[in-house]
C-alpha cells in the first residue's frame, strides 16, 4: 500500500489527466470522456471518417461508438510530452460471424492526445492498424 501512495505522488498533472480519462474508456462513460474535453476538441479516428469538432461532437460520437462495438482495452506503451501523451494499445473487439459465431479479435492502435493547460483534451487522433481492422471487420460482414 505504502508503494502506490508513493507512486501516486510523483505522477504528472498530465498522468493524471490520462487516468481520469482512461477510465472514461475503460467505463465506456462518454459523459465523463465529454468532460475532459475543450469545447472546441477535435476528434479524429483515422479510418476515412471525418473528425468530430465539439465536446457534444464527441459525446454523440462516444454514444454511436459504444452502441456499435464491444470492445476493451490491452494497455500498451505511453509517451508523456509537456501537453501531449502517446498511447499504444490494443482494441480487443468482440464480434460475431455472419453465421452468428462469436469471435475476438485484436487491432493494434495508437492515440495521440494534445492537453491544454486546463488539463482539457483539445485533440485527439486515434490510428489503427488498418490490415487488421479490415480482416476483423471482414470477417464479421461489416461493411466499412
Amino acid at each position: 500500500m505504502a508503494m502506490t501512495a508513493l507512486a501516486n505522488k510523483h505522477k504528472t498533472p498530465l498522468q493524471e489527466v490520462f487516468e481520469r480519462y482512461h477510465v472514461g474508456w475503460e467505463t465506456k462513460s462518454p459523459d465523463l470522456i465529454a468532460s475532459l474535453h475543450s469545447e472546441d476538441t477535435v476528434f479524429h479516428v483515422h479510418d476515412g471518417s471525418a473528425a468530430v469538432h465539439g465536446r457534444e461532437a464527441l459525446r454523440q460520437r462516444c454514444i454511436d461508438t459504444f452502441a456499435k462495438f464491444d470492445f476493451s482495452f490491452e494497455m500498451g506503451r505511453r509517451f508523456y510530452g509537456d501537453e501531449h501523451w502517446v498511447f499504444e494499445w490494443t482494441m480487443v473487439l468482440a464480434l460475431k460471424e455472419p453465421g452468428g459465431a462469436p469471435f475476438t479479435a485484436g487491432v493494434e492502435m495508437l492515440d495521440v492526445v494534445t492537453v491544454n493547460s486546463r488539463g482539457e483534451v483539445t485533440r485527439k487522433d486515434v490510428y489503427m492498424n488498418g490490415g487488421e481492422a479490415q480482416a476483423a471487420f471482414a470477417r464479421a460482414g461489416i461493411q466499412r
